[in-house]
């Protein structure tokens, strides 16, 4: 799916700033979830710098260039609203910059991109600059690949992976690399790389190479999710709760 956004917005922006944005979009949820809001609201920074030239290139064509600083973020995110109307929907004139304008100011003025800052950055700073970047690439996706929103937000939603250690990727076959792990933290590992993509018993089960009773494995999911409520069941896929991640990120060693 993350090969079939990137052909199509290749179509309209350059390889080099869609390799930035999806790297510092994927990091900034990475530090949010691990509970490191400065180096969350860091990236969202980066993200409206690469957005920022993004919309530069579809309005007039080039862009600032990656590694020169944006001189004056504010008066570049005005020339923007000068686009022309017939030409640009007013979501890349007006709304993306300005929602671009607070993703920025957090990392610059709130003790994120400087010393010295107004005050410290905390878990409400990285809530918002997170949600501002969802925001921002839904919008992308709308406009450029599906004009539905609710398609749209889902794709972004099945982005996002927590990139831990503990886990290898061999093609879609996840490996614990620690095999002394517990079911149940195994389990939560693998939910909580997946995401909000989730996890059926059947998957779960091919991960751990198919070693596990299937009334043992429905017993263990079936403790996490009313006993500890660590997951949620949806149809036939289960996915980590807020209590889960928690959990995991506190309780369950990533590195190997």
């Amino acid at each position: 799916m993350l090969q079939q956004i990137r052909q199509q917005l290749e179509q309209t922006f350059s390889k080099e700033l869609l390799d930035k944005l999806f790297e510092s979009y994927q990091l900034a949820n990475e530090h949010y979830y691990l509970g490191k809001h400065r180096p969350c609201c860091s990236e969202g920074g980066r993200f409206a710098e690469v957005a920022f030239r993004m919309l530069q290139q579809v309005t007039i064509g080039k862009y600032i260039p990656l590694g020169e600083a944006i001189v004056n973020f504010r008066n570049e995110v005005l020339e923007l609203e000068k686009a022309d109307k017939d030409k640009f929907p007013v979501s890349i004139r007006i709304q993306i910059p300005r929602t671009l304008q607070v993703i920025y100011d957090i990392r610059n003025k709130r003790d994120v991109g400087h010393v010295g800052g107004d005050v410290d950055s905390n878990s409400m700073d990285a809530t918002l600059s997170l949600v501002c970047c969802n925001w921002v690439m839904t919008e992308f996706i709308r406009i450029y690949y599906t004009s539905d929103i609710n398609t749209a937000q889902n794709l972004v939603n099945s982005l996002v992976k927590i990139r831990i250690p503990l886990i290898q990727d061999f093609n879609g076959f996840l490996k614990i690399l620690k095999p002394e792990l517990k079911l149940p933290e195994k389990i939560l590992a693998f939910l909580y790389y997946r995401g909000s993509e989730g996890a059926t018993v059947k998957e779960l089960n091919h991960w751990l190479a198919n070693r596990i009773q299937t009334g043992y494995m429905n017993l263990t999911l079936g403790k996490l999710e009313h006993e500890k409520a660590y997951v949620h069941r949806e149809g036939d896929r289960y996915f980590i709760t807020d209590t889960g991640r928690k959990f995991v990120a506190e309780n369950i060693p990533f590195n190997v």
